[in-house]
């Protein structure tokens, strides 16, 4: 069985070894905002593993990732409109 504490230094070696990849390539060149490409590629899908594997339950997936249920919603809103957080609006 393998500790979380190993998981998490998994984790932190594979974006390591991605970002260090990813800057070794001739076109990143010169790029001066990594930190917001980063986060514009990897929040989206950060959020959309946690929703999914939460069930779409969003109370489950905001304490899954240790943020409140409301800035899990507005950022599934952001990204995904109402994929994730439905409307209240009948049809």
């Amino acid at each position: 069985m393998v500790k979380i504490e190993e998981k998490v230094m998994n984790l932190s070696e594979t974006v390591q070894k991605t970002v260090g990849n990813f800057l070794s390539l001739p076109e990143t060149q010169g790029i001066t905002n990594l930190y917001d490409m980063v986060l514009e590629q990897v929040e989206p899908a950060l959020f959309q593993v946690v929703i999914e594997h939460s069930k779409c339950n969003q109370s489950k997936a905001a304490a899954l990732l240790g943020i409140s249920r409301g800035t899990c919603r507005l950022k599934l809103k952001k990204y995904f409109d109402d994929r994730y957080c439905g409307s209240r609006e009948e049809d």
